[in-house]
């Protein structure tokens, strides 16, 4: 009889170290769920149809079984992952609340809004905080549009297509898709 080391780990070794590399090592650097999605989609759309043919037409059981914790571990590690990013994603708004407060204080004491974040420092912040549960920070938005400003910071739902704006008029954060 085969343990749950042999079984889970010993045997399908190959496939897990293509997971830790292609999905948590990006997630741990970056913080963003693209390539978390991308094996999702190809598991679902390719590996699937696949492992379901290759059950009919390969009659090799423990080959079928190696082959079925395969597609578990590629399901299971990148959904637990994406459900992980998208849930500290949610702190992004808390963790870059520091830079909209200090654009405040800026506007109140000097009657206008900084021109950039580095005018910022070091009285209003001594540094930009980190905004992302993760290694590597994405880069902080910051502009004046005809005198009033625009602070976004990238979600970790996609970094060039959704974000979180901060509105100065509302003094909250606006999650956009």
């Amino acid at each position: 009889m085969k343990t749950a080391w042999k079984c889970w780990v010993s045997e399908i070794r190959f496939t897990w170290a293509l997971v830790f590399l292609l999905i948590c090592i990006p997630a741990l650097l970056y913080g963003t769920t693209i390539s978390s999605m991308i094996m999702l989609i190809g598991v679902v759309l390719l590996g699937v149809p696949t492992a379901l043919l290759g059950f009919i037409i390969i009659k090799d059981k423990s080959w079928c079984f190696r082959l079925a914790r395969r597609m578990a571990v590629m399901v299971a590690v990148p959904a637990l992952t994406l459900g992980v990013i998208l849930n500290t994603d949610r702190l992004t708004p808390v963790m870059a609340s520091p830079i909209a407060k200090a654009i405040e204080s800026f506007k109140q004491e000097n009657g206008s809004y900084p021109k950039t974040l580095a005018s910022l420092s070091p009285t209003y912040l001594p540094s930009l905080p980190a905004v992302r549960a993760s290694v590597i920070q994405p880069e902080v938005i910051y502009r004046l549009d005809g005198g009033r400003p625009y602070l976004v910071v990238p979600s970790a739902a996609g970094d060039a297509f959704s974000k979180y704006e901060y509105s100065f008029e509302a003094r909250r954060w606006v999650h956009f898709d």
